[in-house]
């Protein structure tokens, strides 16, 4: 029930396996993405934090901790850019300061296994610092001085890529000197989120083409069959010779279709065998009543004589009806092309009181051309006997064929629409008796109409009067 209130739930089995296993995929591939840039981010901290604990310890061992004295600073960079041009590049590289404090930053993402592994490395090294804290922190939070020369390294040398965006995150080292000072140490964490996206976005689509591709070929090839299998379902019993059903598909959906071909001629067996039962009982009923048809002209009573040919025509009519009705499902007549406007002006001219407007353009259609005259017939001569005329009018809509009656009568009750349709049914409120007739021509027309893949309905219309439509494919 609740798949009904999906708006984008397809109605297919094609269309829900595709659907499904995309979203799954989709899902499955999010969570992934989310894993895979943690792990990016978590590698590129990783190594930002083994650069910076690097460069910490090489400096304290070649100069000590008055290397990051503010007093030495000057004449130690340019002492060490006249040595070494690499040298002076390196010290860009991780900016370092030292405080009487350490810096409180707040939102630090604290490494606990980095400072750990740190204090190892830099105690392996005979290195005395302690409290040793790393942190992934934003480089706007940084102090100034930790901060503003990285910027102005990675803009104006060859750091920066031109591809790279400015880095937005930092590594900050924190470590207590034996003197109580602190030492704060930050490196820059280099972006590179845009090329893992780059990667994500690319196994994605490798992924959605590996499964979707091989999935919509196998969801096709048990779609089509089910497909041709609904149809031809929805064809028994229905005018036509059945033939059976190719086997296709999977092996299920193979054996689903042996059954059915079964079923079908089963079906059709028990059809023409009705057939045969239905044209024996006709027989052996007509024979009497014309027996009888015979008889009563000896009666000399002439009204009593009028009555009893009446009751023998009317249930001449009624056996008609009924032998017409169970035999649609076994019709031999043929399939024609036939122009719907020129065999509807041919029916309306049997009736002096129905019209027909003329359509404003050809109408062809594959049908049986009896049975549809005779559902025509039904439905016209409805519309005058109970509207007083039938004007009728062709329309062609979405591959189907409508053909509106519309009479001047009461109407009927809506609630008592689909009722007419049952055999024998009459809306005596606002149909006389009187009239007529065996109580199956709305039940034929329509039974005639569905075997042609339409439909016959009833509908009051808003200027008065009753329309019946039928429609039949083209």
């Amino acid at each position: 029930m609740a798949a009904r209130h999906f708006r984008f739930w397809p109605k297919s089995l094609y269309g829900q396996i595709l659907l499904v296993a995309a979203s799954a995929l989709l899902i499955a591939q999010s969570v992934n993405a989310a894993l895979l840039l943690s792990g990016v981010r978590s590698r590129a901290v990783a190594e930002t934090s083994v650069m910076v604990v690097g460069r910490v310890a090489n400096q304290i061992e070649r100069q000590g901790t008055d290397a990051f004295d503010p007093a030495n600073s000057q004449r130690r960079t340019e002492r060490e850019r006249f040595k070494s041009p690499r040298a002076g590049r390196r010290s860009g590289i991780v900016a370092i300061t030292l405080s009487a404090s350490p810096l409180n930053i707040p939102r630090a993402d604290y490494q606990s296994d980095m400072s750990v592994r740190a204090q190892e490395f830099l105690r392996q090294g005979d290195i005395e610092l302690s409290d040793v804290r790393i942190s992934a922190v934003s480089v706007n939070a940084l102090p100034p001085e930790l901060r503003d020369p990285q910027l102005r390294r990675w803009r104006t040398t060859g750091f920066r890529q031109a591809n790279r965006e400015t880095p937005h995150r930092a590594v900050l080292f924190s470590a207590r000197l034996p003197d109580g000072r602190w030492l704060n140490a930050a490196g820059l964490v280099r972006p590179n989120e845009n090329a893992s996206i780059f990667a994500l976005l690319l196994q994605t689509f490798t992924l959605f083409a590996a499964v979707m591709i091989p999935l919509a070929l196998v969801a096709r090839r048990i779609a089509r069959p089910l497909d041709d299998l609904t149809k031809r379902v929805r064809q028994v019993g229905i005018a036509g010779e059945p033939q059976p059903m190719e086997r296709a598909g999977p092996e299920d959906v193979q054996q689903l279709i042996v059954a059915f071909n079964a079923m079908q001629a089963r079906v059709s067996n028990l059809l023409g065998e009705k057939d045969v039962m239905l044209g024996a009982i006709g027989h052996d009923l007509k024979t009497p009543l014309a027996a009888l048809r015979v008889r009563i002209e000896s009666v000399e009573d002439d009204d009593e004589r009028e009555k009893m040919a009446s009751t023998i025509d009317e249930m001449v009519t009624i056996l008609d009806d009924i032998l017409t009705l169970a035999r649609l499902g076994k019709s031999g007549e043929p399939v024609q092309s036939v122009d719907i406007g020129a065999m509807i002006e041919t029916v309306t001219s049997d009736f002096a009181a129905a019209q027909l407007t003329p359509p404003d353009r050809r109408h062809v259609a594959d049908v049986r051309p009896v049975l549809i005259r005779r559902a025509l017939r039904n439905l016209i001569g409805n519309a005058i006997a109970y509207g007083n005329r039938a004007l009728l009018t062709v329309r062609e809509e979405n591959g189907m064929i409508f053909v509106d009656i519309d009479d001047e009568g009461p109407g009927i009750d809506p609630a008592l629409a689909e009722s007419m349709f049952e055999p024998f049914t009459r809306a005596e409120r606002s149909r006389s008796r009187s009239t007529g007739g065996s109580g199956l021509g709305l039940t034929i027309s329509r039974a005639i109409a569905r075997a042609h893949g339409g439909d016959v309905r009833l509908e009051n219309r808003t200027a008065g009067g009753l329309r019946a439509t039928i429609s039949f494919k083209q």
